[in-house]
């Protein structure tokens, strides 16, 4: 492995931008070219009005489309909001006018996917114009090819929106990493007939994510937490499998290695990890395998804070079991996971503590958030729940990448296949 060359993605570190597994922007010459562009602008919605109430994702996005239309490309815009049959799975209009607002230049959008009134406007674009085309969720074969079959994406190359746009296009640009765990037309069908490539918020999310887990700053540590269990332990075999050097727990996930190691934690919180981690048995077996081949690495609480009708009590893991649930992580544990953060050269945090959404119980998120934030080390936090606490913390400006996706963020950290992903290494490969 290459060290100190600068170009660090999810393929490892190397010394020339050739290496990677897939294309990115810098790799076409981008001017005149007509480019799809798939991006998530997935977005709170007020469903009574339309009216968008976050609009972090259309932010994250602008610098794409902006610097596609500043290097007079024609940029076609594939975007989805919400899915059928919810309310706020409504047009694009507003995210539309949203983005025209935010990057300063003008977009038209279009109420419609794959019409005939599409094709026409398409054809009369000049460089340097964009358009959005509606919900791709709206059509139904977006909704219905989602399956990565037979280890091809023919079946999505061959839907009717990929048939219709794909011979008006030279490139696709795929900057939805937050989707890139799905399979569906509009992220994989298009690799399959031109050139797909990484947008700017695929590259980064790629690149961070990447580097953090195989070749970030050492000592590598992760804080994994929450409630997705089963994911997180899968996360932990992959991760400490990289040469992570420590898995920091807390959460649920916490409580899945202290059953493993034995540890009796009381009727309530193991009646939660059995109504509600699904296969909880195989769970704690795979958990107990890798405390056996991983010891001290992976590093579960020695104290924890219950609920004691709504009052926080802390207890030492050698006096459970305890007949009140378990919220938080104890104030010994509290400090020796500080004390690994404020060493550790690369941090990856993906869940809270506890129930951080109850102020009796946030401390041990907050802190440990906290710190995270302080640290000079590379810090990278996964989506959902957890960009969400970061956010309401007032943290995130402290963090070096704050994931945009969440059940991609994990699929991508459990080294699951991410559709979406592998669709622009077989692009590569054919087109290069």
């Amino acid at each position: 492995m290459a060290q100190n060359s600068g170009y660090v993605t999810v393929d490892g570190e190397f010394d020339t931008l050739e290496e990677r597994s897939f294309f990115t922007i810098d790799d076409f010459e981008i001017k005149d070219k007509t480019i799809i562009l798939r991006i998530d602008i997935n977005s709170s919605i007020n469903p009574e009005n339309g009216e968008i109430l976050d609009d972090t994702r259309i932010r994250r996005h602008a610098a794409t489309v902006k610097e596609l239309a500043e290097k007079n490309a024609k940029v076609i815009i594939l975007a989805h909001q919400s899915r059928p049959g919810k309310l706020d799975c409504v047009n694009l209009k507003e995210h539309s006018k949203r983005m025209a607002e935010i990057i300063g230049i003008k977009i038209q959008f279009v109420p419609d996917i794959y019409g005939k009134t599409v094709v026409e406007l398409i054809k009369k674009m000049n460089s340097g114009e964009i358009l959005m085309l509606d919900n791709v969720r709206f059509d139904k074969e977006e909704i219905e090819l989602k399956d990565f079959e037979n280890d091809n994406f023919e079946k999505q190359a061959n839907s009717k929106m990929v048939k219709t746009l794909a011979p008006l296009a030279d490139l696709f640009v795929n900057d939805a990493f937050a989707a890139a765990h799905r399979c569906q037309p509009s992220l994989v069908g298009f690799s399959v007939k031109m050139p797909a490539i990484a947008g700017r918020v695929m590259q980064r999310e790629l690149d961070f994510l990447g580097k953090a887990i195989s070749s970030g700053p050492a000592p590598r540590i992760a804080l994994l937490g929450g409630s997705k269990a089963a994911d997180s332990v899968a996360i932990s075999e992959y991760f400490l499998g990289k040469g992570v050097n420590y898995i920091l727990t807390g959460g649920v996930v916490a409580n899945i290695f202290l059953i493993a190691a034995n540890h009796d934690i009381g009727e309530p919180s193991t009646e939660f990890v059995k109504n509600n981690i699904p296969d909880y048995k195989n769970v704690i077996k795979h958990a107990k395998k890798l405390i056996k081949k991983y010891g001290e690495k992976i590093v579960y609480p020695s104290d924890v804070a219950t609920n004691d009708n709504g009052k926080r009590i802390g207890v030492a893991i050698d006096q459970l079991p305890t007949e009140n649930p378990i919220h938080d992580i104890g104030i010994d544990t509290l400090v020796k996971y500080i004390n690994l953060i404020s060493e550790a050269g690369t941090i990856i945090a993906n869940g809270p503590m506890g129930v951080f959404e109850n102020p009796e119980f946030a401390i041990g998120t907050r802190e440990i958030f906290q710190a995270i934030a302080n640290s000079e080390g590379m810090t990278v936090v996964g989506g959902g729940e957890t960009a969400m606490a970061f956010n309401q913390m007032g943290l995130a400006k402290g963090i070096e990448h704050i994931s945009t996706g969440g059940g991609a963020c994990i699929s991508f950290m459990a080294d699951e296949t991410m559709p979406a992903l592998e669709a622009m290494r077989r692009s590569k490969i054919k087109f290069q």
